[in-house]
């Protein structure tokens, strides 16, 4: 996008100061407490990358992250969550529309012609099914599930008010010369020779490879004033919101050569003695910096009025990654499994997932039951008080937060991968098996003997291997996007 910079860093600090007091609003202090609200507001946070065991509450010794540890401590945590694909884009889809990968549109990063598959009009999603029953619906962050003049855009589906990057590509970049948002309520950015769009905010002081605003920290502040702005208070009428806070940490951590300021919140300055490779320091940065944005936010949803009616969920969008910079085992980022990020063994999809709700959610418990991203959209749906929402693969998790008898669990949990080919993988009950391609033999792993997935027992239960088979072969649709049929 070509925009006109300007040279005065002090300039660029205030305009985007201002776009997000104006745009978004005043201080939660300055607004009356929701007193009347019927139904809950939901905040689902979700971090890029972070591993299962990236987490102090999930085991994590080299370093803390006390913050989103309070979500465990003041709720629930999951011990058997999944990503909804090894892939971002695909595990992102699978949250917002209730369909698993082998129902979904988007089934991986990138179609077989190289670029982003897009969301269709007719694929429902969880934002357009909360606005039709009266939820102020936002996005703030990472997008992902559809580019610029496509029918995924945000405000195509659903999404009343947008901040942030469109399509995964956009988000390698921490520091953003520009970022994207839709703000029909408050289109203050209208110059025509400051400003010469109104979809795209020029970051002036990130223009020219300058790096003193992270995404990270533009996001928090954006998703600090949404809850000024939208908090369901009596000049709102008491309408629910609902924020999905897709921050672009922890990644890989920080690219190397930054020119942040040591000062800089994420700068691995911060773990400077210890004596760790340089890109496990900045990825120590980058998780900190994560949570202390959830801090931040958590201090504010902290008024009791307000805290009581809000359900916030805390998952990552897929297991840490191995890209040659940063290596999952240095910090045990997925805990005791096998993979990382891309592949469909346990190490590639497990992921936390921390709910809190006060008043409502025993503190402190902890679920071993399976669930997986797309078991989002029933949630919220639920939670909405939805009775027809769109049929999906997943299940409500509802019952299970407010600690009341369990509902009837999917007969399997099914993934499907097309980077490089086409894989699945299945769950049922402990079982899981794994075909790495169309003409291989199917893997089986009985994952409460053994989660590390270290014994393929496929030849010594035969009849297990010829049911998931079956099940395989039924769990999926073809699409004319992802034409690979399985064995």
């Amino acid at each position: 996008m070509i925009f006109r910079p300007l040279n005065s860093l002090t300039v660029g600090r205030l305009a985007v100061a201002l776009w997000l007091t104006c745009l978004l609003g005043p201080g939660l202090s300055a607004q009356k407490s929701a007193t009347n609200q019927t139904r809950p507001n939901i905040v689902i946070i979700l971090a890029d990358d972070l591993g299962w065991g990236d987490l102090s509450c999930y085991g994590q010794k080299k370093f803390s992250t006390p913050n989103i540890d309070r979500l465990a401590a003041e709720g629930m945590r999951f011990t058997q969550a999944y990503a909804g694909s090894p892939s971002g884009a695909a595990s992102r889809g699978t949250l917002f529309t209730g369909h698993h990968t082998g129902h979904a549109r988007i089934r991986g990063n990138y179609g077989p012609d190289g670029h982003p598959v897009a969301l269709r009009g007719e694929d429902a999603t969880l934002t357009e099914v909360l606005k039709r029953v009266g939820y102020h619906t936002g996005v703030i962050g990472k997008w992902g599930l559809g580019g610029d003049g496509t029918s995924g855009m945000p405000e195509n589906k659903g999404v009343d008010q947008w901040l942030g990057l469109l399509e995964l590509r956009h988000a390698t970049n921490q520091f953003p010369a520009v970022v994207a948002r839709h703000d029909p309520l408050q289109r203050l950015f209208n110059d025509p020779v400051l400003y010469p769009t109104t979809y795209y905010l020029p970051i002036f002081v990130n223009a020219n490879g300058l790096q003193a605003d992270h995404t990270q920290d533009l996001f928090t502040r954006g998703a600090s004033n949404y809850f000024a702005k939208f908090s369901p208070a009596e000049f709102n009428k008491f309408r629910p919101l609902f924020l999905h806070l897709a921050f672009t940490l922890p990644n890989a951590g920080e690219e190397p050569g930054t020119n942040a300021p040591t000062k800089y919140l994420g700068s691995a300055a911060r773990f400077a003695s210890e004596k760790w490779p340089a890109a496990e320091q900045r990825k120590a940065a980058a998780i900190a910096h994560l949570d202390a944005s959830v801090g931040q936010l958590l201090k504010q949803l902290d008024d009791p009025k307000f805290a009581a009616n809000t359900v916030v969920l805390f998952t990552s969008d897929n297991a840490a990654q191995k890209d040659g910079l940063c290596d999952p085992a240095f910090f045990r980022s997925n805990g005791p499994f096998r993979g990382a990020k891309g592949d469909l063994t346990e190490g590639g999809l497990r992921v936390p997932l921390l709910v809190r709700w006060p008043k409502h959610i025993k503190p402190g418990t902890t679920n071993d039951r399976p669930v997986a991203l797309w078991d989002l959209f029933a949630t919220a749906a639920e939670l909405a008080g939805i009775t027809n929402a769109p049929t999906a693969d997943g299940v409500s998790l509802v019952p299970m937060l407010l600690g009341k008898p369990l509902p009837k669990p999917r007969e399997f949990r099914y993934w499907e991968h097309h980077a490089g080919g086409f894989a699945q993988a299945i769950r049922a009950g402990d079982w899981k098996g794994i075909r790495a391609k169309p003409d291989a033999p199917l893997e089986l792993f009985h994952l409460a003997r053994d989660p590390g997935e270290a014994r393929d027992v496929a030849a010594d239960y035969p009849a297990v291997v010829k049911h998931l088979e079956a099940l395989l072969k039924s769990a999926r649709t073809e699409s004319n996007v992802w034409e690979t049929k399985p064995k």
